[in-house]
């Protein structure tokens, strides 16, 4: 199948020669030869190098500007009415035998007097056109040699007078108009597609907004008009944009650090491929999740780039070409795209996705619910091995000491919990087909996924060491009638079985088996059947009658609510029950439950590689953690009924 593709072009310009002896007195006109259509070299800004070669036939040129009488013009200026210092006769212009003819009227005013008249002695025989590209086909270069674009469709929109031949590479900066490129093979219709213009009229609209965005949130608006008007790709103006924001930096700070990256996160001495990396991991971390990471200013050159185009800008920032790669090429080459030294740096594509995968994954774990944490202390352990927690009994009771008395020495119980930490984990993958399919999702669900799982494992194992009721130090189950802490029997949560567990909470004593604790509850633990009966039991509601009022000391426990506590924990083979409540102090009165990680390696871990396993980049989470409870005496648990 043929690709069509509409790329924006600006008017060009190409060398022609006037006839001098065509010069007619009478009808003061002069003969020029307007194009010959040869093969000449030209350089695009956004492609490289290229051989343009016009098509001089009938069938290819419109003509219908200049036999309409276009101007012609003093060296292009068309700024004013002053620079038109003649105009084609209408109806002369022609194609003969390959080359393309007109007449010119000149002018007659005073002011144009020598001008003409350089013209009538020969002295001034340089003339150039002014043409629109429609339609050119383009043909790839063998190795080591430059595509050919054939124009096969083209408008001559006026004829200068030049001092010397128009630049072949040089372009009128104005007036875009669209071209279709095909391959070589595409047959060229000679009529407009309307649906066609309709769509280039769209992009168009698309690019001038585009462009009036970025340099609106980059605080330089007078970038607007030229780059609009100039007609300049929304790539090549996202590179001068970034360009003028470090150009400014520079002058605002001179002498102080290279650059700051948005508001106030200074960057320090950071090489300039770094701050840019640094403005296109924001990019990436805006769009994957705007509610959440700010753009930051110098960032926004990046943000409706491609995935694919900010492949093609991490190798171009090397001084490599990219110039011939296809898609899978392109994504391949900047994943294994390395620095000096053979290490991947921090301007690296591979660090860059790495980086933005592990934020939003951070991000969605430390955002993830977990209602457990008023019962924890966070701690850590040096290995995998088993470790114990000593806990410390009270201190015996001081004794009077008579006159010349001997002060006796006292002695501590020491009692431990013993536990460990596991490691869990799971490899998450960005394909190149995600990638080249601009799939930024991938960057939001997968991460995110990961990041709440790791959130819901933490749950999972404080829950479970309540749920599943485990053996403690002394042989015994944390609940049991032996600890003190289990209702003889189960009721519903009400005032008068809430005050039998503090009452019970309260008379616990210390390993010495003698000094009384005087816990009190700070929370209520439900499961979410009885979250309602807890919420109206705990409510400052001024009851009908004084019996039934609820203590300030109990409304003020705190309701702890968790659906494990009605499920179970399904991973851990534990159930759960729609009844059971429970009473906790705070961490402040007692220790209750230790959440546990490996040394050096708190919370969330993740590392990146490009992958062997996945055809992209890879990123391992891993958590090294572990719980315990630690002390039965701050629980207390009725079955309920």
């Amino acid at each position: 199948m043929t690709k069509h593709t509409t790329v924006e072009m600006p008017p060009m310009r190409r060398a022609a020669e006037i006839r001098a002896s065509s010069f007619d007195e009478a009808a003061n006109t002069i003969e020029v030869i307007w194009t010959t259509g040869a093969r000449v070299r030209r350089n695009s800004l956004w492609d490289g190098p290229y051989d343009e070669e016009l098509e001089v036939t009938p069938k290819a040129v419109r003509l219908e500007r200049l036999n309409a009488g276009a101007p012609f013009l003093n060296t292009h200026a068309s700024y004013d009415l002053a620079d038109v210092i003649g105009s084609v006769v209408p109806g002369s212009a022609k194609i003969v035998g390959g080359k393309g003819v007109a007449r010119i009227a000149l002018s007659t005013a005073p002011a144009d007097a020598d001008t003409v008249q350089k013209i009538r002695d020969g002295i001034v025989r340089n003339i150039s056109v002014g043409y629109r590209v429609h339609k050119v086909i383009k043909t790839e270069g063998q190795e080591g040699d430059v595509p050919l674009h054939r124009v096969v469709d083209w408008e001559p929109l006026e004829i200068s007078a030049v001092p010397i031949p128009a630049d072949p590479g040089s372009q009128v900066r104005s007036d875009q108009h669209p071209a279709i490129f095909v391959s070589k093979e595409a047959t060229m219709p000679t009529k407009t597609d309307p649906a066609a213009d309709a769509a280039t009229l769209d992009a168009e609209r698309s690019r001038a907004s585009t462009i009036t965005d970025l340099a609106t949130r980059a605080g330089l608006p007078e970038m607007i008009a030229p780059a609009i008007q100039a007609g300049m790709p929304i790539d090549e103006f996202r590179a001068e944009l970034l360009k003028r924001l470090l150009d400014r930096e520079r002058a605002q700070h001179p002498g102080g650090p290279a650059m700051q990256i948005g508001s106030s996160a200074n960057v320090g001495d950071q090489s300039f491929e770094e701050r840019r990396a640094r403005a296109m991991e924001n990019a990436l971390l805006h769009r994957a999740a705007p509610q959440i990471f700010k753009l930051e200013v110098d960032a926004a050159p990046f943000t409706a780039k491609p995935l694919l185009e900010l492949c093609r800008d991490t190798i171009e920032w090397t001084g490599r070409r990219t110039y011939g790669l296809t898609k899978m090429q392109l994504v391949t080459a900047a994943l294994e795209q390395r620095s000096l030294g053979g290490l991947h740096s921090s301007s690296d594509f591979a660090t860059i996705l790495s980086n933005v995968a592990s934020k939003v994954l951070r991000t969605a774990y430390q955002q993830a619910p977990q209602t457990f944490r008023p019962l924890v202390r966070v701690g850590s352990v040096p290995d995998f091995k088993e470790v114990s927690r000593a806990q410390l009994g009270e201190a015996p009771m001081l004794e009077r000491v008579n006159e010349h008395g001997e002060f006796k020495r006292g002695t501590i119980g020491e009692a431990g919990e013993k536990f460990r930490v596991a490691t869990y984990g799971k490899v998450i993958g960005l394909t190149r087909q995600a990638i080249i399919n601009d799939d930024l999702g991938a960057f939001q669900r997968l991460p995110v996924a990961f990041g709440r799982a790791a959130a819901q494992l933490e749950s999972d194992l404080v829950w479970g060491e309540i749920l599943r009721n485990p053996a403690m130090a002394d042989s015994v189950t944390l609940f049991h009638s032996s600890h003190k802490n289990l209702a003889s029997a189960g009721t519903a949560i009400s005032l008068p079985s809430v005050s039998e567990g503090r009452l019970a909470m309260s008379k616990q004593t210390g390993l010495d088996g003698k000094t009384v604790l005087n816990l009190t509850p700070s929370y209520i633990i439900v499961p979410a059947a009885l979250l309602t009966t807890a919420e109206q039991l705990l409510a400052p509601l001024v009851p009908a009658q004084t019996t039934n009022t609820v203590p300030e000391s109990i409304r003020r426990i705190q309701i702890i609510s968790d659906p494990r506590l009605d499920n179970g924990i399904a991973s851990q083979g534990i159930s759960g029950s729609a009844t059971a409540w429970y009473l906790a102090a705070s961490v402040g009165q007692v220790d209750l439950v230790e959440l546990a990680y490996l040394e050096g390696a708190e919370g969330l871990y993740t590392e990146t590689r490009t992958g062997f396993d996945v055809d992209g980049v890879e990123t391992k989470v891993r958590m090294d953690v572990g719980a315990k409870v630690l002390d039965f005496r701050g629980f207390y648990k009725n079955p309920g009924a």
